[in-house]
């Protein structure tokens, strides 16, 4: 079936591209020595059956191939799908109309729409949902199923309208390269809480102990997905314009926060001697105010960001996220800097919620051999605690299309930061990317 959609869609295609990528990733030696942490090929394909001056549309399909296979039994023969795990992903899937009336454009479909100025941490970017399965893109969001209306009735000022129909999570999983573990306590750290209770209300700690181990434990979670109906929609809107040399927007969104919202519930019934944990989950509903300025001054790009989280429970804090920025190309070197106060998005990724905190995010590089060499050094540091991050990357263009990529991830992080999920993925990779 997926074969004979493919065969259709290029047969049928006006115009077809193609992004293909392979990555692996080496960890540092640990006690069980090197191993490899990540091994995934991704193969974007996108076809335009229509384009015109009035009219275009778009299919994408993106293949996940993990290179890891998943067999679950030794003895009963495995699937081709277990051992050769391959994922098969709606992209972009729109229809855009042109000029429905003087510079007025409709699109409907699955489709990116990207708010914002700043360079990979946007926060008022709130219609597309992260995607945060690759470790090493921060940035990546997946198409959302939008009606997405763009009015500009002057060349220096623009309304863009949207309505979300339907909710969809951030993209977490990242193929076991992400520590999983300690999102859940364990029955072991249960048992030790009661008994810590039962010695607190004075009885022995041998005793507490004892009578711990006698009651029942449950872990579970309780995860709750928002409603389908039009009510539970998601919409919003953006103004634009243009002021010489500044760009700037303002953008409000009713909607909710792609990441749940946990709550931890313990129940103990000391009658028959059972301690039930749940984990609450649900995703927040919101009302999010955002603006975006940017300019481009004597050659330098300067931007700042900024999103009001507005949450319709108190039970999660509101939030300010801010990120500032500039970049420059001075005899060929750029630089970039950045500053944001808000989640990281490795932060994120943990799928919990996280206080803001105060980042610095920058990178230097430069390209050689008649730009088919680039050399990256990019880092982050957290104000707060000093924890930080440092990605290097040599990308070698032999031809046109083709990368071939050399890298590392080393990250430092102290207790309940950040980065204390990552600090013990040091590691390398080597990537091979043609797009054509």
């Amino acid at each position: 079936m997926a074969a004979n959609l493919l065969l259709a869609l290029v047969v049928g295609a006006g115009s077809f591209s193609a992004d293909l990528g392979t990555r692996l990733n080496v960890r540092w030696p640990g006690e069980e020595g090197a191993r490899l942490s990540w091994f995934q090929t991704r193969a974007a394909l996108n076809f335009e059956p229509l384009r015109s001056n009035r009219v275009e549309s778009r299919i994408g399909v993106e293949l996940r191939a993990d290179g890891f296979p998943a067999l679950a039994s030794a003895i009963e023969p495995g699937t081709a799908g277990e051992v050769e795990p391959v994922q098969v992903l709606l992209d972009e899937a729109f229809v855009r109309l042109f000029d429905l009336a003087p510079g007025l454009n409709l699109g409907l479909g699955r489709q990116q729409v990207h708010w914002g100025a700043a360079d990979a941490v946007n926060p008022t970017n709130l219609l597309c949902a992260p995607d945060y399965t690759d470790p090493l893109t921060w940035d990546a969001r997946r198409p959302a199923w939008l009606a997405h209306a763009e009015y500009t009735p002057l060349p220096q000022f623009g309304v863009e309208l949207a309505w979300r129909p339907v909710f969809e999570p951030a993209l977490t999983n990242t193929s076991g390269w992400f520590p999983a573990s300690g999102f859940l306590p364990t029955e072991e750290q249960l048992r030790l809480g009661l008994a810590r209770q039962f010695i607190e209300q004075g009885a022995p700690e041998d005793s507490a102990m004892a009578w711990a181990a006698r009651y029942r434990v449950t872990i579970g979670e309780d995860l709750e997905l928002p409603g389908r109906t039009l009510a539970d929609g998601s919409w919003g809107g953006r103004l634009k314009s243009r002021l010489g040399p500044v760009d700037f927007s303002l953008s409000a969104l009713r909607g909710y926060d792609f990441l749940p919202a946990v709550t931890p519930v313990t129940v103990v019934r000391p009658e028959s001697l059972s301690l039930d944990f749940t984990l609450v989950e649900r995703f927040p509903r919101a009302t999010f105010i955002g603006g975006d300025l940017a300019a481009d001054l004597f050659g330098a790009g300067a931007w700042v960001e900024a999103a009001l989280t507005a949450y319709d429970d108190s039970l999660p804090d509101d939030r300010v996220d801010v990120i500032l920025g500039a970049d420059y190309t001075l005899a060929g070197v750029y630089a970039n800097l950045q500053y944001l106060h808000g989640r990281f998005p490795l932060a994120l990724a943990r799928a919990e919620a996280e206080t803001p905190g105060d980042y610095l995010l920058g990178a230097i590089e430069r390209k050689f051999l008649d730009e088919r060499v680039l050399l990256r050094l990019g880092g982050v540091v957290e104000v707060t605690d000093g924890s930080w991050g440092l990605l290097p990357l040599a990308r070698w263009m032999p031809f046109s299309g083709v990368e071939v990529e050399l890298g590392g991830l080393v990250f430092a992080g102290t207790e309940d930061d950040a980065f204390t999920p990552v600090a013990d993925c040091d590691e390398a990779f080597l990537g091979l990317r043609y797009r054509f």
